[in-house]
C-alpha cells in the first residue's frame, strides 16, 4: 500500500488558501462597502455645511426649517428672507449662539 499522506497535505493547504482567499475577498468587499457609506455622510454633511443666502438650513450657522413660528421661549431667532431648501410656509429658525 502507497502512503497517501503527502496527498492529504496537499488537500489540506489547498483547502486553507482557498478559505482563506474567501475571508480575505469578504473583508474587502465590506472595507469597500463602508467606505463608501461613510463617504456618503460626509458628502451629506458637507452639502448642509454650504452657506448660501437664499438657503436656511446650515449647521455652521445652526439654523434650520420649520413649519410654525420659531420658539422664542429657546432664544431661537426667526431669519427673514426666502428660501430654497423651505417650503413656501415654513419659517428659518437660527438657534442661539453659545456664550
Amino acid at each position: 500500500m502507497k502512503s497517501k499522506k503527502g496527498l492529504e497535505m496537499a488537500t489540506g493547504t489547498v483547502v486553507a488558501i482557498i478559505l482563506g482567499l474567501v475571508i480575505l475577498i469578504i473583508l474587502i468587499v465590506f472595507v469597500q462597502q463602508q467606505v463608501k457609506t461613510t463617504s456618503e455622510k460626509y458628502g451629506k454633511i458637507g452639502e448642509e455645511a454650504d452657506i448660501s443666502a437664499d438657503k436656511c438650513a446650515s449647521i455652521l450657522q445652526g439654523s434650520f426649517c420649520s413649519d410654525q413660528a420659531c420658539d422664542t421661549s429657546k432664544r431661537y431667532k426667526e431669519k427673514i428672507g426666502m428660501w430654497k431648501d423651505c417650503l413656501s410656509p415654513k419659517h428659518c429658525c437660527e438657534r442661539p449662539k453659545p456664550l
